[in-house]
């Protein structure tokens, strides 16, 4: 058995990780699966010199492969948008929190700038 660590609520942390980012860890595994079938389907038909019997490993092989790669894909690129859109959120954060501090700043200065013209006459 691998030691996993804890995160302080009795779960793992690759529990943790398979929840948050299950499509990339589905992805993959449909890629690779997938991978296995076109080659297990060009092998099967490599084998075969009948044109009718190429048919069902096209179809089980071929076609099955190909679905499950472009599934993984998917989930693949799915993964990558939701991750980009979570960062972009944090930038977007930080920048709306930077701007209202400067704003807040330039409020600040603004008050004080009458108050020192007014002490600077007497």
């Amino acid at each position: 058995m691998a030691a996993q660590s804890s995160n302080g609520d009795g779960r793992t942390i690759s529990a943790q990780v398979l929840r948050t980012r299950w499509r990339y860890v589905v992805g993959w595994v449909l890629v690779g699966v997938g991978v296995l079938l076109l080659v297990l389907g060009w092998f099967g038909v490599s084998g075969e010199p009948e044109l009718a019997r190429q048919f069902s490993y096209l179809a089980s092989g071929g076609l099955g492969g190909l679905a499950a790669v472009i599934v993984g894909v998917g989930l693949l690129i799915s993964e990558d948008l939701r991750s980009e859109r979570r960062r972009l959120g944090r930038i977007e954060a930080a920048v709306l929190d930077v701007n209202e501090l400067l704003l807040a700043d330039g409020r600040k200065s603004a008050k004080a700038a009458p108050s020192r013209a007014r002490r600077g006459r007497g």
